[in-house]
């Protein structure tokens, strides 16, 4: 086990018997074909399966990494391979939020791109869209990600990565169809109106000027 931040004697003692034991007498919160999920009080405990301890390390070192930004939960401990232990966040994936609150959350396109900005300036890049699809938000609109398994490191694609992010804000900003249609394919697939996406794209060409490019 490797302690990032401290934990609780009950928890740790917890991890502990299942490092030694490799079984818990819990009850999930979420089950995948990669891991189990269960809540812990205040804790996150993601138990990977055999065929993702891979996976599993690629998560632990993108979560570690990326500590110091907003968007990413609070590391507590994890065992490489076998499990990572973050704070539990209350939080909504889009449609959940859409349906929670009847409206898009706040800065829908600028949250998207700042996170992914964030990410590769960690270091870290993930397949296509994955990454938005693991965005949640908060009840305030605060914007979490709770899913890093498929993050991998840019090394010296760091530089490129970033620029085409970059590229894509801008073009978007200027109103280029391409990217604008790319990205209203994705939110139609989640099924906002019309009426939803407009007001997202404007909300972002207000942001824009503030979004964090640093």
């Amino acid at each position: 086990m490797i302690i990032i931040n401290p934990i609780c004697n009950t928890i740790e003692k917890m991890l502990l018997h299942y490092e030694k034991n490799g079984h818990l007498t819990l009850q999930a919160s979420l089950i995948s074909n990669n891991s189990v999920v269960y809540r812990l009080q205040d804790y996150c405990l993601k138990v990977y399966a055999s065929r993702a301890r891979l996976d599993g390390e690629m998560e632990s070192e993108a979560l570690r990494s990326l500590q110091s930004h907003l968007f990413a939960p609070k590391m507590y401990a994890y065992s490489p391979g076998e499990y990572t232990l973050t704070e539990w966040i209350e939080a909504f994936n889009l449609k959940q939020y859409r349906e929670k609150y009847g409206h898009i959350p706040p800065n829908l396109i600028c949250d998207m791109f700042t996170t992914e900005l964030q990410q590769i300036r960690a270091g870290y890049w993930d397949w296509d869209v994955i990454r938005y699809e693991n965005l949640l938000w908060t009840e305030t609109g605060d914007v979490k990600r709770m899913n890093f398994w498929l993050c991998e490191p840019a090394k010296s694609r760091r530089e490129c990565l970033y620029n085409q992010v970059v590229r894509k804000i801008d073009n978007i900003y200027n109103g280029d169809r391409t990217e604008m249609e790319a990205m209203e394919h994705y939110l139609y697939r989640h099924e906002l109106t019309s009426a939803e996406i407009e007001q997202a794209f404007s909300d972002f060409r207000a942001e824009r000027p503030r979004l964090e490019l640093a």
